[in-house]
């Protein structure tokens, strides 16, 4: 009788026992996000920027279905969390500058976030709510999406609005949490007379686009906070590898410590695939399959980056398996070092943004020259087959972050990584085969001289060398 009432109460319902859960259990357990102050100022920011009448409606990212009934791993739009620091997908946000009355109240910023369900909470997670939304996320007011139409739907019958929005997410599967909202986002733009503000097909270019990349540009003291988090988990994962790896791993061993060390370290996410190219895969830029076991004499170009709530860094470094550099390998590092030493010099405040590209590509097309893989230091199509990718990207949100692409200003953070690749080639002499170099670091634009942010990382032949040999504890 005892064992058949513990059966029951084992399997009574889950409603049921959800009822003795404590209704505040935390969304999340980190108490280092950026502050619901942050994100007030950036939606004020955008708001101050919008006309009077217009209304800007951004969406969540959607789920994305990885196959059958597996998703990946949900991670929130870049815009999305900068506006709202929420990481909820089904949620969207709504600015109006001149107001819009919801529930008796006038408001310029509604949030609608996915109601709360008990039941899907015990197979997905707490969800914040309208009220804990408002309450942690400092939104002016949030509601249940269900509500999306109810309010949005008479701002759109209003002919004399102009209606801004960012490149909408393709989410029309039945289980992405968006899709209803999105549908009749569509649906009574469609049917109104109202004038859209968006990106052409196939372009970037909007008005709010321009807004939100300006101000995502310059980083305030918040972001740098989890952006140097990020670079120095980052940093770590570099050292881990200098010190660990040897000939016979497989580049997927080298992978798994980094990624280690990324999750230890407490970052959510790589920013990107990371990419790990040894041997012939090393004058591959954007090679990510990791397969290839590592042998004696071989190169390793490491280009990795930890995402610590949403910010990402991006360092590469190149080391050699054996822990000390062929005297092939050492040229090329150290015009590639040289190269970057000028691009870093030239990331100052006031200069061109693709000022750090030409200092580096001046000072490679010289070392190629020098050591006759090329015909002259103005041979740029020569220079161009063994470097072919620009030198700096913004870093941010995004391992590639929007920017304004005008003169660097204070507080903005670009990546200087020249790189050399020489491929085996019948015109190259066989002792330059395979050499790949790639030195990235993260670099901070101020008032006076540029910042290394991954200074932490060796990166000097005889200081990488130095920590290969070093055993690890």
């Amino acid at each position: 009788m005892l064992r058949t009432a513990l059966l029951v109460l084992c399997f009574a319902s889950p409603l049921a026992r959800l009822v003795a859960q404590p209704a505040d259990a935390p969304v999340r357990y980190e108490d280092d996000f950026t502050s619901a102050a942050f994100h007030q100022g950036r939606r004020a920011a955008v708001l101050e920027r919008l006309p009077d009448e217009a209304i800007a409606v951004f969406f969540a990212a959607p789920e994305r279905n990885r196959s059958n009934d597996v998703d990946y791993e949900y991670r929130q739009s870049s815009d999305f969390l900068y506006l709202t620091g929420s990481p909820e997908p089904g949620s969207a946000l709504l600015l109006a500058p001149d107001g819009v009355e919801v529930d008796g109240r006038r408001v310029e910023e509604v949030l609608f976030v996915p109601p709360r369900d008990p039941l899907e909470e015990v197979w997905l997670g707490r969800r914040f709510g309208p009220r804990r939304a408002m309450d942690e996320l400092g939104i002016e007011i949030a509601v249940e999406a269900t509500r999306f139409d109810e309010i949005v739907a008479p701002l759109l019958a209003d002919g004399d609005r102009e209606v801004h929005h960012l490149p909408l997410p393709d989410a029309w599967s039945e289980r992405s949490a968006i899709a209803p909202m999105l549908s009749t986002f569509l649906q009574r733009v469609s049917t109104s007379d109202v004038t859209v503000e968006a990106p052409a097909e196939g372009s970037q270019g909007s008005a709010l686009r321009a807004i939100l990349s300006d101000l995502r540009t310059i980083k305030t003291d918040e972001e740098m906070r989890l952006l140097r988090r990020a670079i120095d988990i980052t940093a770590e994962a570099h050292r881990a590898v200098m010190q660990q790896v040897e000939p016979g791993w497989a580049e997927y061993e080298i992978e798994a410590l980094v990624e280690y060390t990324f999750k230890k370290e407490g970052a959510e996410y790589p920013g990107f695939p990371s990419i790990v190219g040894s041997g012939e895969n090393s004058v591959i830029l954007h090679y990510e399959s990791n397969r290839r076991t590592t042998q004696p004499g071989d190169v390793v170009v490491v280009d990795i980056g930890a995402e610590y709530h949403g910010y990402t860094a991006d360092v590469t470094r190149t080391v050699p398996v054996d822990g000390v550099y062929s005297a092939e390998q050492r040229a090329i590092y150290e015009i590639v070092y040289r190269a970057q030493e000028a691009g870093i010099e030239a990331a100052r405040a006031g200069s061109d943004f693709s000022a750090p590209h030409q200092a580096a590509a001046q000072v490679l097309a010289a070392g190629l020259a020098e050591l006759g893989l090329i015909g002259s230091p103005t041979d740029a199509q020569g220079l161009g087959r063994f470097f072919m990718h620009g030198t700096s990207h913004y870093l941010g949100l995004d391992v590639h972050d929007v920017g304004s692409r005008g003169p660097l200003e204070p507080g903005t953070v670009i990546t200087v990584e020249p790189g050399l690749y020489v491929p085996a080639a019948d015109d190259i002499d066989p002792k330059w085969w395979n050499i790949g170099v790639r030195i990235e670091d993260d670099v901070l634009v101020t008032d006076g001289d540029p910042v290394i942010l991954s200074a932490e990382v060796p990166r000097q032949i005889d200081e990488v060398e130095a920590l290969m040999a070093r055993p690890v504890r």
